[in-house]
């Protein structure tokens, strides 16, 4: 479908909106203003990708924006949906799963004088039951699919918000880029045998962090006093990509049947107290099959470096960005998943 229209020309306007943000006013949580922090350090980069994604939903999506609904799902301080709804969409709705970057995105969009039409606390079931009485035309996300527990559910959610619904989502976790799914691989690997803190990099978390090895052991040992040190180490090993109430599961099918489940594919691991993936690598066709089971297609589209800079760095990122005209996925920092109905 023909592009309706180019909203990197709102981005100026916007960037200079953004310059007038009082950080400490926006929440008084470290991390969300260490998050907010990052975002307006790099805003020209970020605002570039916003209008790349609303570029690509308005490719797909044969509606005037003046008529769509579109929720920013797992939005954190809502710069995107805020960004979107500066640029003329009918309703946006800003979502995401921890209540302070909800209020944190509420304070943002007061600032910006920019006027949200609703606040949605919780995962996909929380925003699906805010949608009764209407129907979005879409969903959108930066750096979120990547986290989240079990996207089989998710999309089957979304499908049955709206069958019609277009997606757009972002992911660093770039599976053609083999580069990028190193650097990926040695952060899951640090999770899950070291832990972290806040202190490694900007958008690490608000706390430090247990290996999950460690946590889930912790776990299988309050679920059963039974099993001897080595039948623990072995169930936790084998529980990697798990949540408590899966270990658990777990621990009891191997009581009954002594049946061990199998860890998560290559070294994808998440944090056993709330599910969240680091970094959670799959392939496009386990992508296109998580689609496809529900109703849509989806396509693929490479992302692009942040060469808002100065210096040899930036230099460097230059010829990346132009190398991916030609290597396209291959080259690129994230990916861009556009779904629609089949």
């Amino acid at each position: 479908m023909q592009q309706r229209e180019n909203f990197n020309k709102y981005s100026d306007a916007f960037e200079k909106k953004l310059e007038l943000i009082v950080v400490d006013e926006i929440s008084a949580e470290l991390y969300c203003k260490r998050y907010l922090n990052h975002l307006l350090q790099h805003k020209k980069y970020y605002l570039a990708i916003y209008a790349d994604v609303l570029n690509k939903l308005m490719q797909h999506l044969p509606k005037k924006k003046e008529d769509i609904s579109l929720i920013d799902f797992g939005a954190g301080n809502g710069l995107l949906g805020i960004f979107a709804k500066y640029c003329g969409f009918k309703k946006i709705f800003l979502n995401d799963i921890d209540e302070k970057f909800v209020q944190a995105s509420k304070k943002l969009a007061m600032q910006l004088n920019v006027e949200i039409d609703g606040y949605i606390t919780g995962d996909i079931s929380a925003v699906q039951k805010h949608f009764k009485n209407e129907v979005p035309a879409a969903i959108v996300g930066t750096d979120v699919i990547e986290h989240i527990y079990n996207l089989e559910i998710f999309y089957k959610t979304i499908q049955q918000m709206n069958p019609l619904i277009v997606s757009v989502f972002t992911t660093a976790s770039n599976p053609a880029n083999y580069f990028k799914v190193r650097v990926l691989k040695k952060i899951q690997l640090k999770d899950e045998l070291e832990g972290g803190t806040p202190d490694d990099h900007a958008l690490f978390g608000e706390s430090p962090l247990e290996p999950f090895l460690k946590i889930r052991e912790q776990l299988i040992r309050k679920y059963s006093n039974e099993l001897s040190d080595v039948e623990i180490l072995v169930l936790a090993k084998a529980t990697r990509g798990m949540m408590g109430a899966d270990i658990k599961a777990s621990v009891e099918q191997y009581r009954l049947s002594g049946k061990i489940p199998a860890p998560a594919a290559q070294t994808n691991t998440c944090n056993p107290l709330n599910g969240s993936w680091t970094e959670r690598i799959l392939s496009l066709e386990a992508y296109i099959s998580l689609y496809n089971t529900v109703g849509f297609t989806c396509k693929f589209y490479a992302g692009f470096y942040n060469d808002y800079g100065h210096g040899l760095m930036n230099f460097v990122k230059k010829l990346l960005n132009a190398g991916i005209t030609t290597f396209g996925k291959n080259f690129s920092p994230y990916i861009v998943i556009v779904g629609t109905k089949k």
